[in-house]
C-alpha cells in the first residue's frame, strides 16, 4: 500500500469507527454480550482505538507533508476530550 493513502484511510476509518460506536443501539447485541460489555466496547473505541488510529495517521501525514490530514488526525486524537466537553455543556444542569 502506498504511504500517501494511509493518512487518508486512517481519517476515514476513525470517523467510521466514531460514528458506528455511538450510533449502534445497545439492544442489538445486548442479549449476547450484555449491556455493560457493549458500553465498555464504546469506551475502549473512543478512548484508545480512535486516538491510536489518529497517531498512526499523523505520523504518515507528517512523513508525506499532508497538512490537512494531519489536522484531521489530530482531531481524531483529541476526539474523546471533545466529546466529553460537548456532553458536559449539553447535559449540565
Amino acid at each position: 500500500m502506498k504511504t500517501e493513502k494511509i493518512s487518508k484511510l486512517t481519517v476515514i476509518l476513525g470517523i467510521i469507527l466514531l460514528v458506528v460506536s455511538y450510533t449502534m443501539p445497545l439492544s442489538i447485541l445486548g442479549n449476547i454480550l450484555g449491556e455493560d460489555n457493549l458500553k465498555d466496547i464504546r469506551g475502549i473505541a473512543m478512548a484508545f482505538i480512535i486516538p491510536l488510529i489518529g497517531i498512526i495517521g499523523s505520523v504518515f501525514s507528517i512523513y508525506k507533508k499532508q497538512w490537512l490530514f494531519l489536522i484531521l488526525n489530530i482531531l481524531l486524537i483529541v476526539s474523546f476530550f471533545i466529546y466529553l466537553i460537548l456532553v458536559f455543556l449539553v447535559f449540565r444542569s
